[in-house]
């Protein structure tokens, strides 16, 4: 494995709110449970959700949201 490929963040969690599905955050990080963490402690409320395939333009897809928030984990 290169160095490069080490540090490689792989995962995108796409977090939105559950009452208009727009976007509200991506968490970027090497692993799921690393994502899922950040959102649990960020987003944890039931008024978002969270998803790995954010379908942005198609029905019931994700709306994108221009600020959205980036996080890196």
């Amino acid at each position: 494995m290169t160095p490069d490929a080490k540090t490689t963040k792989t995962m995108k969690l796409y977090i939105y709110s559950l009452e208009s599905n727009q976007h509200a955050a991506t968490v970027t990080g090497e692993t799921s449970e690393a994502c899922e963490r950040v959102a649990e402690e960020t987003y944890g409320s039931n008024d978002f959700g969270w998803t790995y395939t954010p379908a942005f333009g198609f029905s019931d897809g994700l709306i994108e949201n221009d600020e959205a928030k980036e996080i890196e984990v």
